[in-house]
């Protein structure tokens, strides 16, 4: 019995020393996790097996633990080194369907060497030749999470994209007077401020956009305060009436010398709205266009409501109509307002309505409020554009000079903006989000078909169409020099591939020559309740087995999972000093087992001889 103890102690001995040195072996292998042999001891059963003092019959191999722990990560120059900055493990695929990755006729592999690069057909492997396998992404770039596609470095390049939406967004200085003056894009002292911006047509043909921005009279804007605290305004509230024809168009109460008859036309994109009338005046007809119905009330009646502002008392009595007030929002913006009315109005009591009516006073007060106004004109290419050439409303209007009433055409603007204490009226109310309330938006909806005659609105060079709509929401009107805050578009013409990136959430993210960024794809991650169930298949990969139970995929940062980085490998996680000292021991305890069976083959032989004679 002693000679097998001896034997069973030098061969899980011999095992042991066998895992320690394919741990050394692999101290430079990417991703690999250092393994730990574990020794159960062995006793033999057959004779009295609930004997406390029955005799060992030497050890055995229990298990071999893999340490899970995360080796450090190392920096590379390929993009398509990945490392995992926490659990998880990629997946790989030897067979695919089209793109599609197949389980059969065998399974998926996993991984945590991120040492990819790509194959033939521009599939990302692995050195085996492995596909890794992510969740394919739609054409507008989302993600299906419900599919599984090989990783592809597309190199197709990118198709034209027409602009459909722009944003400009700008500080508009009011330090700039009122302009009395016909607006002309090509001569700069006509309007108070301009920006560009590159935009596309349907065949990818690049048009530049100019918006002109001059500043005109500064009206009042009635804020109507609610018993429920909030204060109630109408961004397109109609200007005050007017009795002097010789400066107003009485109809509308605009200035002869400004376009719109309401504060602002931009709530919505109320803009494209406009009514068409003719205009007589000096033996000429102009064509009038304003944003006010044949009742002359706005077309859009839609009230703005601003809670959580807070008033001041500046000057005279509170609550008394004369007195002055600083109005305090929100957000901290600070507008000085005047009341104009106080009205009380007595509720008689109704005990028979259903709900009961109590008798009770309420107060409606309204106080005014001036607001900064500027007209806002467009070109494309430096031709005139407007709302809709194909319905005719775009057309020159009629403008009269206040100063000495001189009577001409001038370019019909795109709409007119208003603001108080230097925000946006259409956005000045906002929810809790901080995001204009009410879906609010201030924006400008323009077309350009080609079509249109050489001196018509709407023309394009390259006969290009763009219908599209330009948002202005962070617009502001403070008295500061000019500030972009945001000049971008989402149109580009065809563009080759640049490059491939994947990003921290595992995006497979391809970027092309003109700056735009395609998402293509992202990778999937694995992860296991027990990774020490998992098969090791050499080459760095592991599959599933029913002791480590069936993988959780999910995408890279999600959840438990770690996120992935790019240009970076996760080095072995083998410590090489406690290894050699793990060897050291290992081999004084082979010496002494083999000790041990010696001294058992030498007393076998002294037996055998000893029966002989």
């Amino acid at each position: 019995m002693g000679y097998g103890i001896g034997l069973a102690g030098l061969d899980s001995t011999a095992q042991a020393i066998d895992v320690v040195s394919n741990d050394i072996a692999n101290a430079q292998t990417v991703g690999f996790k250092s393994a730990q042999f574990v020794f159960a001891d062995m006793y033999f059963k057959a004779n009295d097996a609930q004997a406390k003092d029955r005799v060992g019959m030497g050890s055995q191999q229990q298990a071999i633990r893999r340490d899970q722990s995360y080796g450090t990560l190392q920096t590379t120059q390929n993009p398509l080194d990945l490392a995992i900055t926490g659990p998880g493990m990629f997946m790989l695929a030897k067979n695919v369907i089209g793109t599609v990755p197949t389980e059969s006729p065998s399974k998926f592999e996993y991984t945590r060497n991120g040492q990819f690069g790509t194959d033939s057909q521009n599939r990302i492997v692995n050195q085996s030749g492995l596909l890794l396998v992510g969740y394919p992404a739609d054409t507008a770039g989302n993600i299906i999470s419900g599919a599984k596609s090989t990783m592809v470095l597309d190199p197709e390049p990118l198709p034209s994209q027409p602009t459909i939406n722009s944003k400009l967004e700008l500080n508009l200085d009011t330090r700039n007077p009122p302009m009395d003056i016909r607006f002309d894009p090509t001569n700069s002292i006509t309007y108070s401020q301009a920006t560009s911006q590159t935009i596309y047509d349907q065949n990818g043909n690049g048009h530049i956009l100019s918006l002109y921005y001059k500043r005109v009279s500064s009206q009042p804007l009635t804020l109507t305060l609610q018993t429920s605290g909030a204060y109630n305004f109408l961004p397109t509230q109609p200007l005050p009436t007017q009795t002097d024809a010789t400066k107003y168009d009485i109809s509308s109460g605009r200035p002869l010398n400004e376009q719109m008859g309401v504060i602002a036309s931009t709530y919505k994109g109320e803009d494209s709205k406009y009514k068409v009338a003719s205009v007589t005046a000096n033996g000429a007809t102009y064509v009038k266009k304003t944003l006010v119905d044949p009742t002359n009330l706005p077309i859009n009646s839609e009230q703005v409501s601003i809670v959580g502002a807070q008033k001041t008392l500046t000057g005279g009595t509170l609550g008394e109509v004369g007195s002055t007030y600083d109005l305090r929002l929100a957000d901290g913006t600070h507008i000085p307002i005047k009341q104009t009315v106080k009205y009380v109005a007595p509720v008689t009591a109704n005990p028979s309505a259903n709900p009961p009516v109590v008798a009770v006073t309420e107060v409606l007060e309204k106080f005014e409020a001036t607001t900064d106004r500027f007209e806002v004109y467009a070109t494309i290419d430096g031709n005139k554009v407007g709302h809709n050439p194909d319905t005719g409303m775009d057309g020159d209007v009629a403008f009269k000079k206040s100063s000495d009433g001189s009577l001409n055409t001038q370019q019909m603007s795109i709409g007119t903006m208003a603001f108080l204490g230097g925000q946006n009226i259409d956005t000045l109310a906002k929810g809790a989000d901080g995001k204009p309330a009410n879906f609010a938006t201030s924006s400008f909806k323009l077309n350009a078909l080609s079509a249109s005659p050489v001196a018509a609105y709407g023309r394009t060079n390259q006969n290009g169409i763009m219908q599209f709509t330009i948002s202005s929401d962070a617009t502001s009107a403070l008295t500061a020099p000019t500030q972009t805050y945001a000049n971008s578009q989402d149109g580009h013409t065809v563009s080759n591939l640049s490059g491939y990136s994947i990003d921290g959430s595992g995006k497979l993210l391809a970027t092309y020559d003109n700056g735009v960024q395609a998402v293509k794809g992202q990778l999937i991650l694995a992860q296991f309740n027990n990774l020490d169930g998992l098969m090791p298949n050499g080459s760095n990969t592991f599959a599933a087995t029913a002791a480590s139970g069936d993988p959780i995929l999910s995408a890279p940062g999600t959840g438990l999972l770690g996120q992935v980085r790019s240009k970076s490998l996760e080095a072995s996680n083998v410590d090489l000093t406690a290894e050699l000292v793990q060897l050291m021991v290992l081999q004084r305890q082979y010496s002494a087992t083999s000790q041990a069976l010696k001294l058992q083959a030498a007393t076998i032989v002294d037996d055998a001889i000893n029966m002989s004679r």
